[in-house]
């Protein structure tokens, strides 16, 4: 018998940590401000913003994109 999930959480899309804020929140004031609150919508804008990012939150997004749960160096 095989299980079948109807629903599964795309970790990509998961709300950010606060880690994952920080490392981002100059970069979605700077360049998605327009988005806010809605977390999916500023995901989807710093993915598309990628070259323009911080070092810092291009790693963030990178990390949830390739599923990897990588710590923030500070």
């Amino acid at each position: 018998m095989t299980a079948v999930i109807p629903w599964q959480v795309n970790a990509r899309d998961q709300a950010p940590t606060p880690e994952e804020r920080q490392a981002c929140m100059e970069d979605v004031f700077r360049l998605c401000s327009n988005h806010i609150p809605s977390h999916v919508a500023i995901l989807a804008c710093l993915r598309s913003k990628h070259a323009s990012l911080s070092q810092q939150c291009r790693y963030v997004i990178s990390s949830r994109d390739t599923g990897k749960n990588g710590g923030i160096s500070k």
